[in-house]
């Protein structure tokens, strides 16, 4: 189920779910047991089908709850959201983190990396996007790390990425509004906002004679180096700017 949210429909409904991708994993997994030669207990399956369809599509929530765990990991550090020694008290702790956010947001700073050796703009490139990914896809901790599927092992996928980039600019959005204190579970509708928002552009990127392979590059890149062993270093609808997710085609 993780690795279809991840690479198929990172938002399902429940009730299409339940009886469609949450059944076919489903019956996959007994498929499997079977071919293994495990026992599978008779009429077990009929009896409880419904149960364990919901009990799968649970897992996807789980999901992308882990997701912001492990984007709140190192993003406070990786975009220098903390104040200096000299903001003072609390109040101007929080001012700070608010118009930092604010600005990475405003500015889609936080989307791109240092220009490339030619001088242009590198989109999708920085620090915290590709520590996030490789956290989440190719942990060497977590027993169900999507590296274990073929379509990870060579590339990270388009949809893959927005996912996290999404979750990126929701916890980024909450931070603008709130303070440095990210703790409530975020709201499903405003991660798919960002997640709509930046279809578009990595559409833009695609359509780049120049910033297409490089984006693809990257993610082979970022793919392998999960592959050996990468490890970081930690330290209702709400409407946004199409500025928050701006790439540039320089």
């Amino acid at each position: 189920m993780q690795l279809h949210i991840a690479v198929e429909n990172a938002f399902p409904w429940l009730e299409e779910a339940v009886d469609g991708i949450c059944c076919e994993v489903l019956i996959e997994v007994i498929t499997h047991f079977e071919d293994k030669g495990w026992e599978v207990e008779v009429g077990y399956y009929p009896a409880y089908r419904s149960g364990m369809c919901r009990l799968l599509f649970n897992d996807t929530q789980t999901f992308c709850s882990n997701v912001k765990k492990t984007i709140m990991k190192t993003l406070l550090f990786d975009y220098e959201l903390y104040p200096l020694s000299s903001a003072g008290n609390d109040e101007a702790w929080i001012k700070f983190v608010k118009d930092k956010a604010d600005k990475l947001l405003r500015t889609s700073v936080y989307l791109h990396g240092k220009p490339d050796a030619l001088g242009k703009s590198s989109n999708f490139t920085h620090p915290a996007i590709k520590n996030a990914c490789l956290s989440l896809y190719y942990s060497s901790t977590a027993s169900k790390s999507l590296c274990q599927f073929v379509k990870f092992q060579n590339y990270v996928l388009y949809k893959a990425l927005m996912l996290v980039v999404a979750q990126i600019h929701t916890v980024l959005s909450t931070l603008r509004k709130h303070d440095s204190e990210v703790t409530s579970n975020l709201i499903t509708e405003d991660v798919e906002c960002a997640y709509r928002g930046l279809e578009g552009q990595v559409d833009h990127i695609l359509g780049n004679p120049y910033h297409s392979p490089k984006l693809d590059s990257m993610l082979e890149e970022w793919a392998a180096s999960g592959m050996t062993g990468y490890t970081t270093k930690t330290g209702g609808i709400t409407k946004t700017s199409h500025n928050e997710f701006n790439v540039v085609l320089d």
